[in-house]
Order: structure tokens, then C-alpha cells, then sequence
């Protein structure tokens, strides 16, 4: 059968209207008999199966017992520290990312990965999931190249309400955000890559074409990432599931806390809930940083955004932009804290629009940067 990997191509558009309408046959003639649950888990294992390139469906069936084999020990042994698993779970990730050969070429594997360490740190809270709901939420289709990061438990209630999801309603919202999702992915984004993109020589030091290149690949890279985003929510409702939102207009921000509230909203949650929450108070058990608030939260910043560079690649620009990052969210909080003790302030100088619209300014240019470097267009 043919290869339909996630908004590749027509294929998968195809399969995910005919998935649809199973649901929609199931909510009708078989609701009595068979959960929703039980219909959306056969329709992923159908797809994983005879859908995805063949190398694909063995890593991920490999990988699968793995995470399960982990995921239920630790669920049901009673152990209830989470740093061993969450170690163990993430070997996989970390030997794809340093490029070992084997059953670790995984697609989708670091999205999947952060899904699997939020079901463990999360079990105390919110429980188990039944082996239907885990595997549905790792590999749910729309989101598994690319995301958005979902939560187990968010993905858990759509489960419980059964097909009462699918619905005509459900169905108008969802082709919306297709229709968006798809201008901007396979029209917008396809422009900028074909006509402005490509027509610039990377190699070239040039300031203005550098400055050419990272103001194109920023306007690519957003219609590409959001226009995906847009379709998985799109397609996720459809089927029944609130994939949620990654983008809102991330260029309006004004400051790297709230641009990182705007843009890849789902991994910036995730990182502050699951890695810079935890830095932070394991630092504040130290004697020397008690005291230090500052310190300690720009630490945790910046090891944060390490952490997301490293999780992107363990290659050069990858964790430079992640660096970068994280350093314009410590100059800011170092910023606010100068303010808030009596500094001037130096945007309340002009009015308020301009003042505005010169921190809008001043961030986008950062971000422009920040992305250039990512994208490894940087003549090294």
C-alpha cells in the first residue's frame, strides 16, 4: 500500500476523511457495542501498520514494547519516583539524537518521547492509562511527526466522552483549521521556500544577504511549523480529539516570556511544567542560591531552553539558538527586576503605542536571529 506519512501528501488526507467517516458509521450503528476508544486505537494500528514506511512500523512496534515494558513496571510496582523511568525512556531519544544506527530511527520519536515522561511524572496525579489510551495518545496520527505536545490526561477525557466529538459542529471547526493550516504550509510557506529562500546562497557572508536569509527562513519556518499545527488540530477534532493550540500570533510579543506563550506554545509549556519547575526548586535546596530568586530562575531559564536546543539535535546551531534563547529570557528577567527595584524604565519614556511597538520590534529581531542560527543557514 502506499506510504501516507503525516500531511505529506493526499494520501493521508484521504485516510484521515475515511477515518471520519468509520467514527461517524461507529457513533451511529455500533456505539452499543463498542467504544470510541477501541475504534480510534484499530484505526492507528491500521495506519501505523500498512501506512507508514515499513523501517517506520518496525522502529515504532520496537520502540512501543520498550516504552511500554517501562511505562506499566513502573506503573504497577509501586515505585513512585520518577527519574529512573524517565532516564531509561529517554535512551532511545538521546541515542537517535547522537545518530547511532539501528532501531532508534524512530520518526516522531522526540514528540513521542516528552509524551511518555509527561504519563509518568503525571500518574501520581491523573492515574494510568489502559494500554488503548497509551498507545492512542503516543502515536495519535495528526500529532506524531511534529506535535503539538498533548497531556495524557487532556487526551484521556476526549477518550471518556466517547463519539460525542464527532459532530457536524466538530467537523465545520476542524476543516477551518485544515483550510488555514493548509494555506499556510502548502501555499504560503512553499512561496517563501521556492521564490525567496531558494534564491539566496547560504554560503554567502555577505550582511545583507545573511540578514536576506534569516528574515526568509523566519517567515518559512513559521507558515511551515504553524500551518502543521493548524492541521493536526484540525484533523484531531475531526476525529474527535482537541489537539491544542501552538500558535497565537507569535510575532505580536513583546517580550521572550510572552513570545514563548505565542510560538510552540505546547513545548514551552511542557519544558516549564517538566524541566524548569523542577531545576528551579531542586536549586533552591542549596544554602548558597536561598535568597538569590534571580539567579536561580535564569539558571533554570537557561538550562531550560539547553535542553529544548538538545532536544532539537545535538548539533551546533541547534543548542547555540537554544543558548540564545534562553539568554534573552534572563536579560529580560534581569530587566524587569532592575525595573521593579526603582531603575528607569526606558520604553515608558515614549507613548504607549510606540512604546509597544519598539518592544514588538526589538523581539522579533531577536527572534529572526535566534531562528537563523537554528536553522544552520549561518556561513560558519
Amino acid at each position: 500500500m502506499d506510504v501516507a506519512l503525516p500531511f505529506s501528501g493526499i494520501g493521508f488526507f484521504l485516510l484521515s476523511f475515511a477515518s471520519v467517516a468509520i467514527l461517524l458509521f461507529c457513533k451511529h450503528f455500533l456505539s452499543s457495542y463498542i467504544k470510541y476508544k477501541y475504534i480510534l486505537f484499530s484505526l492507528i494500528v491500521v495506519y501505523i501498520a500498512f501506512f507508514l514506511p515499513f523501517q517506520a512500523t518496525i522502529g515504532i512496534l520496537l520502540f512501543s514494547l520498550y516504552i511500554y515494558l517501562i511505562y506499566y513496571v513502573f506503573s504497577y510496582s509501586g515505585y513512585r519516583k520518577t527519574l529512573l523511568p524517565i532516564v531509561l525512556v529517554s535512551l532511545p531519544m538521546i541515542l537517535f539524537k547522537l545518530d547511532v544506527d539501528g532501531m532508534y530511527k524512530i520518526i516522531g520519536i522526540s514528540y513521542i518521547t516528552f509524551r511518555v515522561i509527561q504519563a509518568i511524572s503525571d500518574q501520581k496525579n491523573y492515574g494510568s492509562l489502559d494500554f488503548f489510551e497509551f498507545t492512542s495518545y503516543l502515536f495519535f496520527p495528526p500529532t506524531l511527526l511534529a506535535g503539538p505536545i498533548d497531556r495524557s490526561y487532556r487526551f484521556k477525557s476526549d477518550l471518556d466522552n466517547g463519539y460525542a466529538n464527532i459532530s457536524t459542529s466538530n467537523f465545520v471547526s476542524g476543516w477551518e483549521l485544515l483550510v488555514i493550516g493548509g494555506l499556510y504550509k502548502f501555499v504560503l510557506a512553499e512561496f517563501v521556500a521556492k521564490f525567496w529562500l531558494a534564491e539566496i546562497d547560504a554560503s554567502s557572508t555577505s550582511i545583507v544577504t545573511m540578514i536576506n536569509s534569516a528574515y526568509s527562513y523566519t517567515l518559512f519556518f513559521y507558515f511551515d511549523f504553524a500551518g502543521y499545527s493548524a492541521m493536526a488540530m484540525g484533523v484531531g477534532i475531526m476525529l474527535g480529539i482537541s489537539v491544542p493550540r501552538n500558535f497565537d500570533k507569535p510575532y505580536l510579543a513583546k517580550n521572550p516570556q510572552d513570545f514563548w506563550r505565542r510560538f510552540h506554545i505546547t513545548l514551552g509549556s511542557w519544558l516549564t511544567d517538566y524541566f524548569f519547575k523542577p531545576i528551579y526548586m531542586y536549586l533552591q535546596r542549596f544554602s548558597y542560591f536561598r535568597g538569590r530568586r534571580l539567579l536561580v530562575q535564569n539558571i533554570s531559564i537557561t538550562l531550560t531552553f539547553l535542553l529544548m536546543g538538545m532536544w532539537n539535535g545535538l548539533v551546533w546551531h541547534y543548542i547555540f539558538s537554544g543558548l540564545l534563547f534562553g539568554l534573552y529570557s534572563s536579560i529580560h528577567n534581569c530587566y524587569v527586576h532592575y525595573v521593579r527595584k526603582g531603575g528607569t524604565d526606558i520604553f515608558s519614556v515614549t507613548p504607549n503605542i510606540l512604546s509597544l511597538c519598539m518592544k514588538r520590534l526589538l523581539m522579533v529581531n531577536s527572534v529572526v536571529l535566534a531562528l537563523y542560527v537554528f536553522s544552520g543557514r549561518v556561513p560558519l
